[in-house]
């Protein structure tokens, strides 16, 4: 079978780089990756080191499958300080065709930190981070901010809204989207929002998994929405059966890698036709074997298959999925234009 890059339409084999072109002229965007993750920096997994660090092959895979842009996410000021610089590093020694962004903004999670310090102080680092980085084009959005109620015992549902609320002046100040965080909080993030619809002008729900009813009203409230599907969002016949009767307009397509991978037991995977080499994160040699991506780690190579199972509940091409998808970037992140 042919390969692209250590993918193969039926079975996988390890190949080498030296004999891999790429061969498909579809355009993928990545709205959402955890690239700052050890597992990409370091080669580090649940606090201990498994390979070298192999970044530059997980860009170079995701290249040669046609992904074009990536925004890289963070979700602190630490982590935001952290992704402006790394994007502009990237920038400046890229030798791939991907083009990177960022956003900049606290997890709901971890909205903790904003009491660890001077709270308005906190903000205000991070809307100068904002700033600096949405002057050259570094930062596409601000985020990622909102609500969660599975993990309340990170940080309590009251210090997540207070500095969702507060965050939004991040967009008011920069004019950037908003990169939103919406896990089993119901109506909440879209109240938030509708309250506030002077605070920001354009959003997108990344890892959306919630129900066609509240996708709608997103989508109907007075700024544009935008809805992110990943492996999380497609696990289910329900989740399938939403993302078939959203609007091709309103889609966008993210890895939110390493985390929320396509898998065997998802409803979606009856869609997936490409299949990427792996190997276990002891085994992994980013040099002898770089087009094998690490067994459990989702990476942006992968939103192929995100694609392929989008336009699988659709009944449409992947081709034409992503030339929308495409679009719609342009549409929702201004900060991506460049």
């Amino acid at each position: 079978p042919q390969l692209l890059f250590g993918v193969s339409r039926k079975k996988a084999r390890p190949v080498s780089s030296s004999v891999i072109m790429s061969t498909t002229n579809t355009k993928f965007v990545d709205i959402g990756a955890n690239l700052l993750d050890e597992r990409f920096t370091l080669g580090e997994y649940r606090g201990k080191l498994r390979h070298l660090p192999d970044f530059h092959q997980v860009v170079e895979r995701a290249s040669h499958v046609g992904v074009r842009h990536i925004v890289m996410t963070a979700g602190t000021l630490k982590e935001s300080k952290q992704a402006v610089k790394r994007v502009r590093e990237l920038r400046q020694g890229n030798t791939t065709n991907v083009q990177f962004y960022c956003t900049v903004g606290v997890h709901p999670t971890r909205c903790n930190e904003f009491l660890q310090n001077n709270p308005d102080q906190h903000l205000q680092e991070l809307l100068e981070v904002a700033i600096d980085g949405s002057r050259d084009g570094t930062v596409a959005a601000v985020g990622e901010m909102g609500l969660d109620y599975d993990r309340l015992q990170f940080c309590s549902k009251e210090i997540q809204e207070t500095y969702f609320e507060q965050q939004l002046v991040l967009s008011k100040e920069t004019n950037l989207p908003l990169f939103l965080h919406n896990r089993n909080v119901g109506a909440d993030v879209y109240d938030v929002l509708a309250a506030n619809d002077d605070k920001w002008s354009k959003a997108v729900i990344h890892s959306f998994d919630d129900s066609l009813e509240l996708a709608t009203k997103f989508m109907d409230l007075s700024h544009d929405v935008y809805i992110g599907l990943n492996g999380c969002s497609l696990r289910t016949a329900e989740n399938l059966e939403v993302a078939r009767q959203l609007p091709l307009d309103r889609i966008l397509l993210e890895t939110d890698c390493p985390y929320c991978d396509v898998k065997r037991t998802h409803a979606g995977y009856k869609y997936v036709t490409t299949q990427f080499d792996t190997i276990a994160e002891k085994k992994c040699n980013p040099d002898k074997l770089p087009g094998c991506c690490v067994k459990g780690r989702n990476e942006p190579c992968q939103i192929v298959q995100i694609a392929e199972v989008v336009a699988g509940a659709k009944g449409i091409s992947v081709e034409e999925l992503a030339e929308d998808a495409m679009q719609t970037r342009y549409d929702s992140m201004d900060g991506t234009n460049n």
